[in-house]
């Protein structure tokens, strides 16, 4: 494995509610390499944005807080940095695409403001016009067509996929070591999907940056990611090569995960299957497996008492090694 960029150690994430402190992220660790692509999946309420936040150190306040563990970027902790030393990483060495492009993008200011914002912010030295010559260059390599006129045109004069495209130039247009990218696909049809996935892999070899990209679609992680945690109700259940996770999945919930993938030789008009439940609330997460209430396996009492333990299987590929499935965990 190549060097890492971006290690977090046994990271906790909590937020003050009216009925008390609620734990969104519960002790997750991993490491990101240099150069290399992370995914992170999971059902939607299972962790995965708060943990980019927490990176990004974009929790909500006062309410949003890193109650404990280390994200060291660069041998460097960022929960200890100042609001100002955090600011110079964010944006320069670290950037984001957020989820919802159309929200993320401020409404009444056209899209060359925004970009050159974005530079000037991070650059004070740079002249106004070499802000707005880069921003122009920033377009047209995100393939944005007729990008001189675009520049002076406004988020809502932008079809869904030409602002998802915005989004990414504006995370990319300083050049970032690491880019973390939330649900960038989320709500585009299929065709701007993959020309999205095409377009984050091609910088990222161009500007050779490592990425972290969350999603809820196995088949996105499958496409562009090297490695691939999956995170259920705050923790990581899983972790591992993807091609060693699609191979041999070991947790129950990244087996139900890719059981619900559609498949081709699928017979027509019969539903998919599904894992029955939710992901439990944040006020009520069970002290042990928080799986079980789900697991198609048998379990016994002490699997919902008490935190399973971790178990690494060789090649990378570690998993929660929960009581209910420890004789295939043996085998393995």
């Amino acid at each position: 494995m190549s060097e890492p960029i971006l290690q977090v150690e046994n990271l906790v994430t909590g937020f003050d509610t009216d009925a008390g402190r609620v734990v969104a992220v519960d002790g997750v660790s991993f490491t990101v390499p240099k150069g290399k692509t992370l995914g992170i999946v999971g059902e939607s309420g299972c962790g995965k944005s708060v943990t980019a936040f927490s990176i990004t150190r974009l929790l909500p306040q006062p309410h949003g807080k890193i109650l404990g563990g280390s994200i060291r970027f660069e041998n460097r902790d960022l929960v200890t940095l100042s609001p100002e030393e955090m600011r110079k990483v964010r944006g320069n060495d670290i950037s984001m695409i957020f989820q919802e492009p159309m929200t993320a993008l401020n409404p009444v200011q056209t899209i060359g403001k925004q970009l050159c914002e974005a530079v000037l912010l991070h650059q004070p030295g740079i002249e106004p016009r070499e802000a707005l010559s880069r921003s122009l260059e920033m377009l047209n390599k995100v393939r944005i067509p007729a990008a001189e006129q675009r520049l002076n045109e406004y988020p809502h004069q932008l079809s869904g996929g030409m602002r998802q495209r915005v989004m990414i130039a504006m995370a990319l247009i300083n050049t970032p070591k690491l880019l973390i990218a939330d649900e960038p696909t989320t709500a585009l049809d299929v065709t701007v999907q993959a020309q999205i996935l095409e377009l984050i892999r091609d910088m990222q070899q161009d500007l050779g940056m490592s990425v972290i990209l969350i999603t809820h679609d196995l088949g996105v992680i499958a496409e562009v990611c090297d490695e691939v945690i999956v995170m259920y109700a705050g923790r990581i259940v899983e972790r591992g090569p993807v091609s060693e996770i699609f191979a041999k999945p070991l947790h129950p919930y990244t087996q139900g995960l890719i059981q619900c993938l559609p498949k081709l030789d699928h017979p027509p008009k019969t539903p998919l299957p599904v894992i029955p439940g939710m992901v439990p609330s944040l006020a009520e997460m069970p002290k042990g497996c928080r799986f079980a209430p789900r697991c198609p396996n048998k379990h016994s009492d002490d699997v919902l008492s008490q935190r399973q333990p971790w178990k690494e299987c060789g090649h990378d590929h570690g998993v929660e090694a929960c009581a209910c499935f420890a004789q295939q965990l043996s085998a393995s």
